[in-house]
Protein backbone atom coordinates (compact mmCIF):
# COMPACT_ATOMS: atom_id res chain seq x y z
CA UNK A 1 0.00 0.00 0.00
CA UNK A 2 2.69 2.29 0.84
CA UNK A 3 4.11 1.77 -2.55
CA UNK A 4 1.11 2.56 -4.23
CA UNK A 5 0.44 6.00 -2.29
CA UNK A 6 4.06 6.84 -3.18
CA UNK A 7 3.83 6.26 -6.51
CA UNK A 8 0.73 8.48 -6.70
CA UNK A 9 2.08 11.44 -4.71
CA UNK A 10 5.48 11.67 -7.40
CA UNK A 11 3.47 10.58 -10.30
CA UNK A 12 1.49 14.32 -9.63
CA UNK A 13 4.43 16.59 -8.46
CA UNK A 14 4.04 20.58 -9.28
CA UNK A 15 4.32 21.02 -12.71
CA UNK A 16 4.33 25.04 -13.87
CA UNK A 17 3.81 25.59 -17.22
CA UNK A 18 6.45 27.03 -18.93
CA UNK A 19 3.98 28.61 -21.91
CA UNK A 20 4.46 31.60 -20.33
CA UNK A 21 7.98 31.30 -20.26
CA UNK A 22 8.45 30.64 -23.63
CA UNK A 23 5.91 33.77 -24.67
CA UNK A 24 7.62 36.23 -22.62
CA UNK A 25 11.31 34.93 -24.42
CA UNK A 26 9.41 35.36 -27.88
CA UNK A 27 7.77 38.82 -26.65
CA UNK A 28 11.54 39.75 -25.85
CA UNK A 29 13.10 38.58 -28.73
CA UNK A 30 10.36 41.12 -30.61
CA UNK A 31 10.93 44.45 -28.75
CA UNK A 32 14.30 43.41 -28.97
CA UNK A 33 14.26 43.02 -32.49
CA UNK A 34 12.50 46.54 -33.33
CA UNK A 35 14.89 48.26 -30.93
CA UNK A 36 18.14 47.07 -31.50
CA UNK A 37 19.93 47.53 -34.88
CA UNK A 38 21.37 44.65 -36.76
CA UNK A 39 20.07 42.38 -34.05
CA UNK A 40 18.07 39.83 -36.29
CA UNK A 41 20.96 39.23 -38.46
CA UNK A 42 21.27 35.50 -38.83
CA UNK A 43 25.02 35.75 -38.03
CA UNK A 44 24.43 37.48 -34.56
CA UNK A 45 21.37 34.89 -34.28
CA UNK A 46 23.98 32.27 -34.77
CA UNK A 47 26.09 33.62 -32.76
CA UNK A 48 23.37 33.97 -29.47
CA UNK A 49 23.21 30.23 -30.12
CA UNK A 50 26.05 29.41 -29.91
CA UNK A 51 26.72 32.00 -26.74
CA UNK A 52 23.72 30.24 -25.10
CA UNK A 53 25.53 26.71 -25.07
CA UNK A 54 28.11 26.76 -22.03
CA UNK A 55 25.31 28.53 -19.96
CA UNK A 56 22.77 26.06 -20.97
CA UNK A 57 24.74 22.85 -20.37
CA UNK A 58 25.99 23.80 -16.89
CA UNK A 59 21.83 25.50 -16.59
CA UNK A 60 20.61 21.64 -16.83
CA UNK A 61 22.49 20.32 -13.98
CA UNK A 62 21.95 23.46 -11.74
CA UNK A 63 18.06 23.10 -12.38
CA UNK A 64 18.30 19.13 -12.05
CA UNK A 65 20.11 20.02 -8.27
CA UNK A 66 17.56 22.72 -7.35
CA UNK A 67 14.38 20.67 -8.37
CA UNK A 68 16.34 17.89 -5.52
CA UNK A 69 15.92 21.16 -2.91
CA UNK A 70 19.71 21.85 -3.10
CA UNK A 71 22.10 24.63 -5.15
CA UNK A 72 25.24 24.32 -6.05
CA UNK A 73 27.35 27.68 -5.87
CA UNK A 74 30.76 25.31 -7.00
CA UNK A 75 29.94 25.14 -10.67
CA UNK A 76 32.00 28.20 -12.00
CA UNK A 77 35.10 26.83 -10.04
CA UNK A 78 34.13 23.14 -11.03
CA UNK A 79 34.50 24.43 -14.91
CA UNK A 80 37.54 27.02 -14.41
CA UNK A 81 39.43 23.80 -13.48
CA UNK A 82 38.48 21.47 -16.37
CA UNK A 83 39.32 23.57 -18.56
CA UNK A 84 42.88 23.97 -17.03
CA UNK A 85 43.36 20.10 -16.99
CA UNK A 86 42.16 19.78 -20.89
CA UNK A 87 44.89 22.60 -21.88
CA UNK A 88 47.34 20.80 -19.25
CA UNK A 89 47.41 17.85 -20.42
CA UNK A 90 46.02 17.27 -24.13
CA UNK A 91 48.06 16.54 -26.75
CA UNK A 92 48.04 16.14 -30.21
CA UNK A 93 47.39 12.41 -30.61
CA UNK A 94 43.84 11.14 -30.93
CA UNK A 95 44.41 8.77 -27.95
CA UNK A 96 45.78 11.75 -25.35
CA UNK A 97 42.19 13.93 -26.63
CA UNK A 98 40.37 10.89 -26.00
CA UNK A 99 42.09 10.21 -22.50
CA UNK A 100 41.99 13.89 -21.55
CA UNK A 101 38.24 14.24 -22.24
CA UNK A 102 37.19 10.75 -20.18
CA UNK A 103 39.54 12.33 -17.70
CA UNK A 104 38.03 15.43 -17.26
CA UNK A 105 34.36 13.12 -17.02
CA UNK A 106 35.24 11.10 -14.37
CA UNK A 107 36.64 14.44 -12.32
CA UNK A 108 33.96 16.42 -12.95
CA UNK A 109 31.51 13.71 -11.88
CA UNK A 110 34.11 13.02 -8.67
CA UNK A 111 33.60 16.44 -7.97
CA UNK A 112 29.54 16.36 -7.86
CA UNK A 113 29.80 13.44 -5.82
CA UNK A 114 32.38 15.17 -3.66
CA UNK A 115 29.65 17.49 -2.79
CA UNK A 116 26.83 15.03 -2.66
CA UNK A 117 28.72 13.08 0.07
CA UNK A 118 29.96 16.13 2.13
CA UNK A 119 25.63 16.99 2.36
CA UNK A 120 25.20 13.26 3.19
CA UNK A 121 27.33 13.01 6.53
CA UNK A 122 27.00 16.70 7.61
CA UNK A 123 23.99 18.90 8.67
CA UNK A 124 24.78 21.35 6.40
CA UNK A 125 23.01 23.38 4.06
CA UNK A 126 23.84 23.15 0.51
CA UNK A 127 24.91 26.34 -0.41
CA UNK A 128 27.34 26.39 2.47
CA UNK A 129 28.64 23.23 1.29
CA UNK A 130 29.23 24.24 -2.09
CA UNK A 131 30.68 27.87 -1.78
CA UNK A 132 33.28 26.13 0.29
CA UNK A 133 34.04 23.48 -2.41
CA UNK A 134 33.79 25.97 -5.16
CA UNK A 135 36.99 27.32 -3.35
CA UNK A 136 38.53 24.78 -2.84
CA UNK A 137 38.38 24.02 -6.62
CA UNK A 138 39.26 26.87 -7.51
CA UNK A 139 42.33 27.01 -4.98
CA UNK A 140 43.53 23.96 -7.32
CA UNK A 141 42.95 25.58 -10.70
CA UNK A 142 45.56 28.63 -9.09
CA UNK A 143 47.58 26.01 -7.81
CA UNK A 144 47.78 24.29 -11.48
CA UNK A 145 47.95 27.43 -13.40
CA UNK A 146 47.77 31.18 -12.34
CA UNK A 147 47.31 32.85 -15.58
CA UNK A 148 45.45 31.79 -18.98
CA UNK A 149 47.45 29.36 -20.81
CA UNK A 150 48.09 25.89 -21.95
CA UNK A 151 47.65 24.15 -24.83
CA UNK A 152 44.19 22.80 -26.74
CA UNK A 153 44.98 20.81 -30.18
CA UNK A 154 43.26 22.58 -33.20
CA UNK A 155 41.62 18.99 -34.19
CA UNK A 156 39.54 18.89 -31.11
CA UNK A 157 38.71 23.21 -31.56
CA UNK A 158 37.63 22.44 -34.66
CA UNK A 159 35.47 19.45 -34.11
CA UNK A 160 34.64 21.13 -30.61
CA UNK A 161 33.17 24.15 -32.13
CA UNK A 162 32.62 23.35 -35.98
CA UNK A 163 29.52 25.63 -36.80
CA UNK A 164 27.70 25.79 -40.53
CA UNK A 165 25.00 28.77 -40.56
CA UNK A 166 22.73 28.08 -37.66
CA UNK A 167 23.77 24.65 -37.06
CA UNK A 168 26.51 24.11 -34.73
CA UNK A 169 27.95 21.10 -33.26
CA UNK A 170 27.95 23.04 -29.75
CA UNK A 171 24.39 23.48 -30.07
CA UNK A 172 23.49 20.20 -31.20
CA UNK A 173 25.49 18.72 -28.02
CA UNK A 174 23.10 20.79 -26.01
CA UNK A 175 20.19 20.04 -27.30
CA UNK A 176 21.21 15.99 -27.11
CA UNK A 177 22.01 16.36 -23.46
CA UNK A 178 18.95 19.02 -23.29
CA UNK A 179 16.61 16.26 -24.61
CA UNK A 180 18.34 13.09 -22.52
CA UNK A 181 18.10 14.44 -18.74
CA UNK A 182 14.92 16.18 -19.81
CA UNK A 183 13.60 12.36 -20.68
CA UNK A 184 15.27 11.10 -17.58
CA UNK A 185 13.12 13.76 -15.42
CA UNK A 186 9.68 13.40 -17.22
CA UNK A 187 9.83 9.61 -17.95
CA UNK A 188 11.69 7.96 -15.21
CA UNK A 189 11.19 7.02 -11.79
CA UNK A 190 14.78 8.37 -11.08
CA UNK A 191 13.28 12.27 -12.39
CA UNK A 192 10.24 11.57 -10.26
CA UNK A 193 12.68 10.83 -6.76
CA UNK A 194 14.22 14.10 -8.26
CA UNK A 195 10.53 15.84 -7.66
CA UNK A 196 9.99 14.40 -4.86
CA UNK A 197 13.16 15.00 -3.30
CA UNK A 198 12.73 18.56 -3.52
CA UNK A 199 8.87 18.41 -2.71
CA UNK A 200 9.05 15.95 0.23
CA UNK A 201 11.83 13.98 1.60
CA UNK A 202 9.88 12.71 3.95
CA UNK A 203 7.88 10.69 1.23
CA UNK A 204 10.92 9.30 -0.02
CA UNK A 205 11.99 7.76 3.10
CA UNK A 206 8.91 6.68 4.14
CA UNK A 207 8.89 4.57 1.72
CA UNK A 208 12.23 3.31 1.82
CA UNK A 209 13.75 4.96 -0.61
CA UNK A 210 17.77 6.72 -0.15
CA UNK A 211 17.13 10.28 -0.25
CA UNK A 212 21.12 10.85 0.07
CA UNK A 213 21.82 9.04 -2.43
CA UNK A 214 19.15 10.66 -5.42
CA UNK A 215 20.83 13.82 -4.07
CA UNK A 216 24.31 12.33 -4.28
CA UNK A 217 23.33 11.68 -8.19
CA UNK A 218 21.86 14.93 -8.62
CA UNK A 219 25.69 16.16 -7.60
CA UNK A 220 27.16 13.79 -9.80
CA UNK A 221 25.30 14.64 -13.16
CA UNK A 222 25.62 18.61 -12.00
CA UNK A 223 29.12 18.05 -12.12
CA UNK A 224 29.51 15.82 -15.27
CA UNK A 225 27.60 18.52 -17.41
CA UNK A 226 30.28 21.38 -15.88
CA UNK A 227 33.15 19.15 -17.40
CA UNK A 228 31.46 18.84 -20.30
CA UNK A 229 31.24 22.82 -20.11
CA UNK A 230 34.89 23.22 -19.19
CA UNK A 231 35.83 21.17 -22.40
CA UNK A 232 33.77 23.18 -24.68
CA UNK A 233 35.15 26.75 -23.42
CA UNK A 234 38.44 25.01 -23.06
CA UNK A 235 37.87 24.32 -27.16
CA UNK A 236 36.30 27.48 -28.04
CA UNK A 237 39.17 29.89 -26.23
CA UNK A 238 41.88 27.17 -26.80
CA UNK A 239 43.08 27.63 -23.37
CA UNK A 240 42.51 27.04 -20.12
CA UNK A 241 42.08 29.26 -16.79
CA UNK A 242 41.20 29.90 -13.61
CA UNK A 243 38.57 32.79 -13.93
CA UNK A 244 37.21 31.26 -17.25
CA UNK A 245 33.77 29.78 -14.83
CA UNK A 246 33.76 32.17 -12.60
CA UNK A 247 30.41 33.98 -14.24
CA UNK A 248 28.40 30.43 -14.32
CA UNK A 249 27.36 30.07 -10.47
CA UNK A 250 25.28 32.97 -10.70
CA UNK A 251 24.21 32.71 -14.50
CA UNK A 252 22.88 29.25 -14.46
CA UNK A 253 20.61 29.95 -11.61
CA UNK A 254 19.46 33.05 -12.99
CA UNK A 255 18.63 31.10 -16.19
CA UNK A 256 17.09 28.17 -13.72
CA UNK A 257 14.77 30.36 -11.81
CA UNK A 258 13.89 32.66 -14.89
CA UNK A 259 12.88 29.44 -16.22
CA UNK A 260 10.55 28.54 -13.67
CA UNK A 261 12.50 26.25 -11.00
CA UNK A 262 12.10 26.54 -7.39
CA UNK A 263 14.47 27.77 -5.17
CA UNK A 264 12.73 25.96 -2.47
CA UNK A 265 12.60 22.77 -5.04
CA UNK A 266 10.26 20.19 -6.04
CA UNK A 267 9.24 22.89 -9.18
CA UNK A 268 10.90 23.56 -12.36
CA UNK A 269 11.18 21.80 -15.42
CA UNK A 270 14.46 21.57 -18.00
CA UNK A 271 12.13 23.56 -20.91
CA UNK A 272 11.85 26.48 -18.90
CA UNK A 273 15.20 26.42 -17.98
CA UNK A 274 16.21 26.36 -22.03
CA UNK A 275 13.77 29.62 -22.41
CA UNK A 276 15.88 30.98 -19.09
CA UNK A 277 19.36 30.28 -20.48
CA UNK A 278 17.87 32.10 -24.07
CA UNK A 279 16.84 35.04 -22.17
CA UNK A 280 19.96 35.34 -20.52
CA UNK A 281 22.03 34.94 -23.24
CA UNK A 282 20.33 36.97 -25.47
CA UNK A 283 20.26 40.59 -23.26
CA UNK A 284 23.87 39.09 -22.81
CA UNK A 285 24.32 39.62 -26.78
CA UNK A 286 22.26 42.74 -26.87
CA UNK A 287 24.47 44.24 -24.25
CA UNK A 288 27.78 43.38 -25.54
CA UNK A 289 26.70 44.85 -29.09
CA UNK A 290 25.71 48.59 -27.64
CA UNK A 291 28.91 48.27 -25.04
CA UNK A 292 30.76 47.63 -28.48
CA UNK A 293 28.87 50.87 -30.35
CA UNK A 294 29.04 52.74 -27.52
CA UNK A 295 32.59 52.18 -26.54
CA UNK A 296 30.51 51.24 -22.78
CA UNK A 297 32.05 49.33 -20.40
CA UNK A 298 29.16 46.42 -20.47
CA UNK A 299 29.79 43.76 -17.96
CA UNK A 300 29.42 46.34 -15.76
CA UNK A 301 25.41 46.85 -16.44
CA UNK A 302 25.47 42.95 -17.52
CA UNK A 303 25.89 41.97 -13.84
CA UNK A 304 23.26 44.35 -12.59
CA UNK A 305 20.65 43.50 -15.17
CA UNK A 306 20.93 39.63 -14.31
CA UNK A 307 20.63 40.44 -10.44
CA UNK A 308 17.71 42.67 -11.12
CA UNK A 309 16.20 39.42 -13.31
CA UNK A 310 16.82 37.21 -10.96
CA UNK A 311 15.69 38.88 -7.50
CA UNK A 312 12.09 40.10 -9.48
CA UNK A 313 12.23 36.18 -11.37
CA UNK A 314 12.40 34.75 -7.25
CA UNK A 315 9.74 37.43 -6.37
CA UNK A 316 7.37 36.24 -9.04
CA UNK A 317 7.91 32.47 -8.40
CA UNK A 318 7.52 32.62 -4.55
CA UNK A 319 4.03 34.84 -5.11
CA UNK A 320 2.85 32.10 -7.46
CA UNK A 321 3.85 29.29 -5.38
CA UNK A 322 2.19 30.81 -2.14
Amino acid sequence: MKNNKFTAKIKNYKKNSTGTIWLLLFAVFIIVSITVQDFTRPANLANVLIQMVPLGIVAIGQTIVMLGGGIDLSVGAQISFITIIASTFMGDSILSIIGVIVLCLLLGSLFGAFNGIILKYFSIHPLIVTLCSGFLFQGLAYSMHQTTGGYIPSIFRQIFTASYGFFSVPFGLFLMLFLIFNYLLKETKFGRYIYALGGSEEVLINVGINSDTIRIKTYIISGFLCAVTGLYIAARLRSGSAHYGSDYALLSIAAAVVGGTSMAGGLGSLSGTFAGAMMVSMFNNVLNNIGFKYNLQSAFYKDVIIGIILVVSMFFYRKREL
